[in-house]
């Protein structure tokens, strides 16, 4: 039931605001400094950022093809708050 919450929630949101997919909530954080750096994002690819619980994730993924949620929600985080890497929407790898 948590979950369906969460995506009424997310729909309830899209209606509202529906350019949040490609900007942000919050006018303040459109000139936020996000970072560019093709060698953090392959390191990060390839489970070899140095950071174990990252590293062994990504490795997870890659030899099987699954990751844990808890793992997903770790490399995610590690990506967009350490790295300062924006996600694929934002850097319009996806449509």
């Amino acid at each position: 039931m948590r979950e369906l919450g969460w995506r009424e929630f997310s729909y309830h949101l899209l209606y509202h605001f529906p350019n949040m997919p490609s900007e942000p909530l919050r006018c303040k954080f459109a000139d936020f400094p996000w970072g560019d750096d093709p060698t953090a994002l392959a390191a990060w690819q390839k489970g070899n950022t140095g950071y174990p619980i990252v590293d062994a994730a990504m490795r997870e993924l890659w030899h099987t093809g699954f990751m844990a949620n808890r793992a997903r929600m770790i490399v995610a985080s590690f990506l967009v708050k350490h790295l300062l890497i924006p996600l694929a929407e934002r850097r319009g790898l996806v449509p």
